[in-house]
């Protein structure tokens, strides 16, 4: 387990609570038994819904999502299954009695972000050459300068795009029209009635990721779980 960043302290007082990010890596296809072995865990409706991916990335990305939350749910001997999960209005899945949490996937990799207190978000994307002018209305002026100013621009591009996902994710409003009004430029920001602490995550090189949380007092832990460790 890999320790990588504590947010900043803004109450010396205050115990750090833990942010955990399981995260597992699917390169290629898994063979058929694997894949159906983990499937069958899962309550129907997750299994039915996962099956309808056409797309194997897509299904595999679903499947492994679902079992990196059934595997926190596990390691914090909770009394709850992913029969628990309800939606709220905006589909943001949440289990009652639970710890919050959220999923993320791109390229090959998928994550979790468990967060000990208060609301957490995470954001993960592949970086990939992309018609960047497209998202201009998406961003704010001080956002789309640097974007514009730095000399790789995918790169910055997508430290904006996922911090702002995140933020949307944690509150759980999802994309709306007013996007550019919400500022990423600092670790802080306010946004739906809260304030988020966001905070770069170090999961693959090519990857950029990065966690928005209501608490601001948390330490972040990164760990791969295999997909052994999964099937188990």
């Amino acid at each position: 387990m890999q320790l990588q960043k504590k947010c900043e302290n803004f109450n010396e007082d205050r115990v750090p609570a833990v942010i955990s990010v399981y995260y597992a890596r699917y390169d290629t296809p898994l063979p058929a038994h694997i894949f159906t072995q983990l499937a069958n865990v899962l309550p129907e409706s997750l299994q039915a819904a996962i099956y309808r991916y056409r797309q194997w990335e897509d299904a595999h990305a679903a499947l492994l999502g679902k079992h990196l939350l059934r595997h926190s749910l596990l390691r914090q001997g909770l009394p709850y299954t992913l029969q628990n999960i309800e939606y709220t209005t905006y589909r943001r899945p949440f289990i009652k009695g639970t710890p919050d949490f959220n999923i993320t996937h791109s390229g090959n990799i998928v994550a979790c972000a468990v967060a000990e207190k208060g609301l957490v978000g995470i954001d993960i994307e592949k970086l990939q050459l992309l018609p960047v002018d497209d998202f201009r209305q998406q961003f704010s002026g001080e956002e789309w300068q640097r974007i514009c100013q730095d000399p790789a621009p995918p790169a910055v591009f997508y430290r904006y795009w996922t911090r702002k996902e995140a933020v949307l994710k944690a509150a759980g409003t999802g994309l709306n029209e007013a996007l550019h009004l919400l500022n990423t430029t600092t670790d802080i920001v306010s946004y739906d009635q809260h304030t988020w602490q966001l905070n770069t995550v170090s999961i693959m090189p090519a990857y950029i990721c990065h966690l928005a949380c209501s608490e601001m007092n948390n330490t972040i832990s990164v760990q791969e779980v295999s997909i052994s460790e999964l099937a188990l």
